[in-house]
């Protein structure tokens, strides 16, 4: 036969090297198919090698003695089975640390004493990575990695995936980084033909959207709160890389990436002073080809922004709190009170510092040593493990509602509570259902929605639930619905994105005639914070021109129409005042019209404009007498400042008399300031309505009524002393003569009087009465007259024996009054 030819030889093997392509097009075709062959600059059936050095250094550069590093160097492989998918393998890592520095300010690094432990952590697991369009980047980590050493990881990828370039030189994207999605300034610096060799990224951390500045505890009884976000924006974080290509393979060849966080306040000019960096370099050592394409999802799937890594409680931790609530009760028996105020600020501090699982397991142990102390000390705390924990004690232990009012209302009040908080809350509210749980729901939805922008299961939940509490036209419970109008009022911008619904509901409450007054000028507040369209304001226009609807609801459609008013609505205002029946009605709305003709203020200048076109074609009523008729007020300043904003403040308010007597049924005073450019803020409001005073104005002031007859007791037991002009005065006024009898024990004489006050306004219509404050746009709570009725009976309870009212009525008057929330 011969020997083989060489042409017969290679054959099979020419054979197997096509066979090999073909499978090779066929696995890219049907294993990536979503996958652009141009997203990744890393070639598929390859392995990249790296040297890998990362340094972490903080201090003031230029004194040596103050400045801390540590450096981790890696053998870093990145393979690639198929198109898009990644296996990172580190292996060889060594972890040094700073002990002292040359003559020249370089730091002398030494292996730490875990330098051989964390070496294992790192090459333990391979990390599995898939970026599926190209875009967003997804992990598989095995369930049993560390989050310490997967965070080290995701800086890894991070700082290799280099997005592929395109014929600009510049231009700015949005990458997937371990901060979050981050608006990335990408630069081509040079070119060789078509492609780039050299690329540099550049990136202000504080605008990507997952990059949250760690936050110390803030006590919801501080004055000052909040002030950790405005101190993180003194830190200035930024992140530059340098990149450079292999210009035939375009794979990274070398890569340096730069993290800065500098420290305003001290620092000179914005570049030097007390800063923290990390350096990361990337030297690439080889790229030999692999044969295995299996890339095998794991069952955990995650992002590559970093996590928190905040550590478990130690045994000792907790035991060190145990010890401290200790000592300070002992304090109360020694009466060693001097050092109480440092002992709690330990204890509130430790409490902080415990993980979720270590204030559970202790917390049984802290009551029984003081519950009342534990109790302080948990809200001080501020932290989401504390306020959770708080509110389940006491809401297990059926405590006083009044105690639960206060402390789920403090609660509310810490910025940037978690979901957590925010759904024990909700619970909360949503057992009591008295007005301090509603209203602190409604703060702690406004300052959740602040730093969660997109609606979170919490958050529908809650809508949801107000919701239905209005349902059938507000014809529920009259009190209820009043106060769960009331807070949606608060919150409305923020219910209104979350349920649209919401608001076709509350349109319904304005219109219908079912509820009572009370109901529908409710739901037209709670339209306040939420944004007018066109539908809204069409039926805020028809209750402010239905002649049939009582004037005060009127006044009310009209103030909120007016906030953005269309040159149609104030036409047809301004062409039916003159012919408008109702005298209060009419004159409020001249007087209202009239002060933004007159106004200076910056913010309603444009309503200025359209009120101006509308009166072209008529004319205002005259203002009629302010003691008798409905009336607005404005008293307004506008100062100019060199190469500044002008600066404006108005005080506004609004009286609306009873069209039946010269008694003002509601008012309100507003203070608003305009400046530096910003919209105009409501910086206090206060507003107070109500109705039936005459009869309580009777008992209080008429001739037998409760200040006359103590003042008449008063004279008597002043015995003479009073001037005799004076007394003349009195006597003329109330009708007290020398010869009368009087009760000669003072307290029981007034403790009689208090008695005959009280049945007088029992027999007599209870007058309604409404009164809210507003901080800032933020409304903190109204109280009603009735609350001040029932805080007087639990003042009197030591002497309900001589009173009419038995003790067991007014106790059940005082036990209603806490369940309502008392006074928010």
């Amino acid at each position: 036969m011969g020997p083989p030819r060489p042409a017969l030889l290679a054959l099979p093997a020419l054979l197997l090297l096509l066979a090999g392509a073909r499978a090779e097009e066929e696995m890219l075709e049907n294993v990536s198919p979503v996958c652009p062959r141009d997203a990744t600059r890393f070639k598929h059936l390859r392995k990249y090698t790296y040297n890998y050095e990362a340094e972490s250094s903080s201090g003031v550069p230029g004194t040596a003695d103050s400045r801390s590093a540590t450096r981790i160097n890696c053998k870093v492989e990145l393979e690639v089975p198929q198109l898009c998918s990644f296996i990172l393998k580190t292996s060889q890592c060594t972890l040094k640390e700073v002990y002292g520095f040359n003559p020249e300010g370089k730091a002398l690094l030494k292996k730490t004493k875990n330098s051989e432990e964390f070496a294992a952590a790192m090459s333990r697991y391979e990390l599995k990575l898939a970026i599926p369009e190209g875009k967003q980047v997804f992990l598989y980590p095995e369930k049993d990695e560390p989050t310490y050493i997967l965070n080290i990881k995701r800086g890894i990828i991070s700082a290799l995936l280099v997005p592929p370039e395109t014929e600009e030189a510049k231009q700015v994207l949005f990458l997937d980084t371990v901060y979050g999605n981050c608006s990335t300034h990408f630069t081509v610096k040079t070119r060789k033909g078509n492609v780039a060799t050299e690329i540099s990224t550049e990136r202000d951390l504080g605008q990507c959207d997952r990059f949250k500045p760690i936050r110390t505890g803030i006590s919801p009884l501080a004055l000052i709160k909040g002030m950790t976000r405005p101190l993180s924006t003194l830190i200035s974080s930024s992140q530059s890389c340098q990149y450079t290509l292999d210009a035939k393979r375009k794979h990274v060849a070398e890569a340096i990436c730069k993290e800065q966080h500098l420290f305003l306040p001290f620092s000179y000019k914005n570049k030097y002073g007390m800063v923290a960096q990390v350096t990361q370099t990337f030297k690439l050592e080889d790229t030999p080809k692999i044969n295995s394409r299996f890339f095998g999802e794991g069952t955990k799937k995650m992002g590559l922004a970093f996590e928190s890594t905040k550590s478990t409680s130690p045994p000792k931790q907790a035991e060190a709190v145990l010890k401290t609530l200790q000592e300070l009760k002992k304090l109360t028996i020694s009466e060693q009170n001097i050092q109480r105020a440092n002992l709690f600020s330990k204890l509130v501090t430790e409490l902080r510092g415990l993980s979720d699982e270590a204030v559970t397991s202790l917390l049984p142990q802290l009551i029984e040593v003081s519950s009342p102390i534990t109790l302080q000390a948990l809200v001080q705390c501020g932290q989401p493990q504390c306020s959770t924990h708080i509110l389940r004690w006491l809401k297990r232990v059926h405590a006083n509602p009044l105690l639960i009012d206060v402390v789920t209302y403090l609660v509310a009040l810490i910025p940037e509570p978690s979901a957590q908080q925010l759904r024990e809350i909700f619970n909360m509210a949503r057992d009591q259902r008295s007005r301090a749980t509603l209203y602190a729901l409604s703060h702690a939805v406004n300052n959740y929605r602040k730093t969660n922008p997109t609606g979170t299961q919490e958050l529908l939940d809650i809508a949801n639930y107000l919701m239905e509490q209005i349902q059938d036209e507000c014809t529920g419970d009259e009190d209820y619905t009043y106060l769960i109008l009331r807070v949606i009022g608060n919150m409305g911008q923020t219910m209104e994105q979350l349920t649209p619904e919401l608001k076709s509901s509350i349109l319904k409450c304005v219109q219908s005639t079912k509820p009572s007054l009370m109901i529908q000028k409710a739901a037209i507040q709670a339209l306040r914070k939420m944004e007018p369209k066109d539908k809204d304001q069409e039926v805020l226009l028809q209750t402010v021109l239905d002649d049939a609807s009582p004037g005060d609801k009127r006044l009310a459609a009209y103030l909120m129409l007016m906030r953005s008013p269309s040159q149609a609505d104030i036409n047809k205002i301004v062409q039916l005042l003159p012919r408008e029946q109702n005298e209060q009605v009419k004159n409020f709305v001249a007087s209202h019209i009239a002060n933004i003709l007159n106004s200076e203020e910056l913010d309603i200048q444009d309503l200025k404009k359209l009120v101006k076109e509308a009166l072209k074609e008529s004319q205002l009523p005259t203002v009629m007498d302010f003691r008798k008729f409905s009336r607005n007020y404005q008293l307004y300043k506008s100062v100019s400042l060199p190469s500044l904003d002008p600066v404006s403040a108005k005080i506004e308010g609004n009286l609306i008399f009873d069209p039946n007597n010269y008694l003002p049924k509601e008012s309100m005073l507003k203070t608003t300031l305009t400046a530096f450019g910003f919209a105009s803020a409501d910086l206090i409001e206060i507003g107070l309505e109500g109705k039936g005073f005459e009869p309580t104005l009777e008992a209080l002031f008429g001739k037998q009524g409760f200040f006359p007859d103590s003042v008449n007791k008063a004279l008597y037991w002043v015995n003479g002393q009073v001037p005799d002009g004076v007394s003349k005065v009195l006597v003329d006024h109330f009708g007290y003569t020398k010869d009368d009898k009087h009760e000669q024990d003072m307290v029981n004489g007034m403790m009689l009087s208090v008695e005959k006050l009280i049945k007088d306004l029992k027999s007599k219509e209870v007058p309604e009465a409404r009164a809210y404050l507003r901080i800032l746009g933020e409304e903190l709570g109204f109280a009603r007259l009735h609350d001040l009725q029932l805080l007087g009976q639990l003042l009197l309870m030591d002497h309900l024996d001589s009173l009419t009212i038995p003790a067991a009525q007014a106790r059940k008057d005082a036990c209603t009054f806490f369940k309502d929330g008392g006074l928010p």
